[in-house]
């Protein structure tokens, strides 16, 4: 699918891929519970931050003050995506914001990329083929006025759909904006609508979604929106994805769960634990998990607030690691949490690109997938990847394959 010394060129950053965009919506320091923003303790590498946010009063101020995503964000040196917002709108079945503001918030914002304003969908939506047209028609829209307008920013269009046969007329349009308007429309490209399916139990349709996509667009970016859980995440890059986002880290700490790599989140706290017992029984499960990956990983952690480096294959600093995870009384970690989860996604991220330069990306994907809710849909991208290492052989010397899915090669209506 791609190359593991692939870099990918966002604005005048570099960025190694596959990548992890880390979600952040405004406010979330300090109001949130954040206590500092996180991004250089957790080696974050990228950011993803939201228009939609930029239509409360309070930021709108800020953004005619001169706001400026990389310095007010202590982000320097490294690529910021700005998405539309769109996401707010996926169960309305109209959107209240033009392609033009959306536009015009983006570029005051000097982020590196921004994000057509697409119409996200649900997998039971009735009206799919209606917002498909709705994306592309926004897309052209700001394609044209970035025709005429100085460029630093680059647009990432969204490809919606669930058949090859939507799919393919998505990028056969959007390839015909490009041409009109002379502008490199599909360097990057964005795949919307996909995490439902996945939260639905269809991540084999999503595989299938990523995988199409890939082989119509082998040289671009293609970044899949929302499906940056430490578990999914792998399944979006081994399909084809360079680059996935999460706010996953931030949201799920203020609901007082906590991310390890290779497992679901836990909850840190006694709620939903049948008693003190089954709550020390799960906290304990955790240290283990931590000691485990310490060891056979070289996983380790940090004091969220100081910086320093926790040595997890101690057992009284995994203890007190944990404890500043756990909230008894009052949601008084949140700052720790979030922090602990993005060290924890941007671990699996480095952990995923180490396996890939070594060889061994099936076995760790194993380790990692087997036996979770997305095992059988691994399995599937392995088909597919065997596939389309034997449509490359047969270039040059036939060879037996596997059968393509029925689902690659379906026409028939988007489901």
């Amino acid at each position: 699918m791609f190359d593991h010394e692939k870099k990918i060129v966002l604005g005048s950053h570099e960025l190694r891929v596959p990548a992890l965009f880390a979600s952040y919506r405004l406010g979330d320091y300090p109001t949130s519970g954040l206590r500092k923003f996180p991004w250089a303790m957790t080696r974050t590498e990228a950011l993803l931050i939201n228009a939609y946010d930029f239509t409360r009063r309070k930021y709108q101020k800020q953004l005619s003050s001169g706001w400026n995503a990389a310095d007010d964000l202590h982000f320097q040196g490294k690529p910021i995506i700005i998405d539309s917002g769109a996401y707010y709108f996926t169960k309305k079945s109209k959107l209240s914001m033009s392609p033009s503001e959306v536009l015009d918030i983006e570029l005051r914002t000097h982020a590196d990329v921004g994000v057509a304003l697409d119409h996200p969908f649900p997998p039971d939506a009735k009206d799919k083929a209606r917002r498909i047209a709705t994306t592309i028609h926004n897309t052209e829209i700001m394609a044209r006025q970035m025709a005429h307008t100085p460029q630093t920013m680059a647009i990432m269009p969204v490809i919606h759909g669930h058949t090859p046969a939507h799919i393919h007329s998505c990028i056969r349009q959007l390839r015909i904006i490009a041409d009109r308007y002379h502008t490199p429309l599909l360097d990057h490209v964005g795949i919307g609508s996909l995490a439902p399916l996945a939260q639905r139990g269809d991540a084999k349709l999503a595989v299938d979604v990523i995988h199409t996509v890939r082989q119509a667009l082998p040289r671009s970016q293609i970044h899949c929106f929302s499906m940056g859980s430490a578990l999914l995440m792998h399944l979006a890059f081994y399909s084809g994805a360079d680059s996935v986002d999460s706010q996953t880290w931030m949201v799920s700490a203020g609901f007082k769960l906590a991310q390890l790599p290779g497992h679901y989140v836990m909850r840190m706290a006694k709620r939903e634990y049948k008693g003190d017992e089954h709550f020390r029984q799960a906290m304990d499960q955790f240290r283990q998990r931590l000691a485990i990956l310490a060891d056979q990983e070289g996983f380790t952690a940090k004091d969220w607030l100081s910086g320093r480096t926790v040595d997890l294959t101690q057992t009284g600093e995994r203890r007190r690691y944990v404890s500043n995870l756990i909230d008894l009384n009052r949601n008084e970690h949140v700052h720790n949490r979030a922090c602990h989860n993005l060290w924890s996604f941007n671990f699996e991220v480095r952990q995923y690109r180490k396996a890939k330069c070594d060889g061994l990306l099936d076995e760790f994907l194993q380790s990692r997938l087997a036996g979770t809710r997305y095992g059988a849909a691994f399995q599937h991208a392995r088909k597919l990847h065997a596939q389309a290492r034997c449509a490359l052989s047969r270039q040059l010397l036939p060879v037996a394959c596997p059968p393509t899915p029925r689902a690659l090669i379906s026409s028939g209506p988007v489901v």
